[in-house]
């Protein structure tokens, strides 16, 4: 395919699509554009379930499409299904498990969504496709729409919601905010920098340079440090929280999604083009090691209690685990096509894997190692 331009709003969403590709000039004015899809469509193609979370007895998952449904966690019966939106994506839950926040490109809106019955609340206007919200305990929604160059806040005020649209740099992604709610850091893969924003008001506090399309962020348990995963250039950076960059490596092709040990030792990074997770020392910023993973390693976390690592695999059927205190792969879990995102239970010792091409639910139990359970939505 020969294009003339290749801008990073279409490079990342082949990334995150899982959309193997190469890219080589050909003249001054033409790029050639090479696509490799192998048994897996591209991630968003399809409307199956793709995005959960869980509070108190519940998980919460969402369809690339209209519905969003609430599961009782300790049985895995489904509760309540509701059509809330055009085409969702990805949602949150604030502090006191009253609302849901699901993201709708679609439609060019945040839907926040009553717990108690899934009734509509309020919809908020967010351009630029909304993906990735995120919500501090003091209820202010946060969430980029990567089309727009933009970041919108959604606060509650006394009696009604106010509503901020502010620009920001090219092709923002996945937001964070500090544990304290104040700011909330966003990653601008076009451009390479990370933009701190007052939530309270909107102004934009500083704009720090990190490594190409960065993606997605961790923040150390000590509230200090941030690393950001460089897609484009697939690095690892580690900055303070004032902006200073501290350190960078290399981590892998398409260095995409990072995750922390809850004690702060470890930073592993999920490389997508060539499916390995890279090992660092949280302190030191030196790789101790790398892992192999399944085909598209959309989805990586570490358990609560910091003792498994689990990385899914989008283009495979089955999900790896490995062991977080030697870093070592433990085992591999057919769970079904298309794992995406990942879900931890309070108890510590199960997670549910949402599965978007065979569309359902898988339960992990972290004791037997095993899918215990796969939920359909009917």
């Amino acid at each position: 395919m020969l294009l003339d331009a290749l801008g990073p709003d279409l490079r990342m969403w082949l990334i995150e699509a899982g959309v193997k590709h190469w890219i080589k000039p050909e003249t001054n004015e033409v790029i050639c554009l090479t696509v490799r899809r192998r048994l897996s469509p591209g991630q968003g193609s399809i409307p199956g379930l793709h995005h959960l979370a869980t509070a108190g007895d519940n998980v919460w998952t969402c369809e690339r499409d209209k519905r969003l449904v609430r599961i009782n966690a300790t049985t895995g019966e489904v509760t309540q299904v509701a059509d809330i939106a055009k085409k969702a994506s990805h949602l949150a839950i604030d502090a006191n498990e009253e609302l849901i926040i699901v993201a709708d490109p679609g439609a060019n809106e945040l839907v926040a969504v009553a717990n108690t019955d899934l009734s509509v609340q309020h919809r908020w206007p967010a351009p630029g496709g909304p993906q990735l919200p995120l919500i501090t305990n003091e209820g202010i929604v946060c969430v980029t729409g990567g089309g727009a160059n933009a970041v919108t806040i959604v606060r509650p005020r006394t009696h009604d919601y106010e509503v901020q649209t502010i620009e920001v740099d090219a092709c923002p992604h996945d937001p964070l905010a500090t544990p304290d709610g104040k700011l909330a850091f966003i990653p601008c893969a076009g451009d390479g920098t990370i933009i701190s924003v007052n939530v309270e008001d909107g102004q934009i506090l500083g704009r720090y340079q990190v490594g190409d399309g960065c993606a997605h962020l961790a923040l150390h348990p000590d509230g200090n440090r941030l690393y950001s995963a460089n897609t484009f250039d697939g690095t690892l950076s580690c900055l303070s929280i004032e902006g200073d960059l501290l350190a960078q490596q290399e981590s892998g092709p398409w260095a995409h999604q990072p995750a922390i040990s809850p004690d702060g030792r470890f930073v592993y990074v999920a490389n997508f083009f060539n499916d390995t997770i890279s090992v660092f020392d949280a302190d030191s910023m030196d790789k101790i090691t790398s892992l192999d993973t399944e085909p598209y390693p959309h989805g990586l976390e570490v358990s609560p209690d910091g003792r498994w690592i689990v990385a899914t695999g989008f283009s495979s059927d089955h999900i790896r685990v490995y062991d977080a205190k030697t870093n070592t792969e433990e085992t591999r879990i057919e769970v079904g096509r298309g794992s995406s995102h990942i879900a931890f239970l309070p108890d510590r010792k199960s997670a549910y894997i949402a599965c978007s091409v065979d569309d359902h639910l898988a339960r992990l139990d972290l004791n037997e190692m095993s899918c215990t359970q796969r939920i359909r939505i009917n």
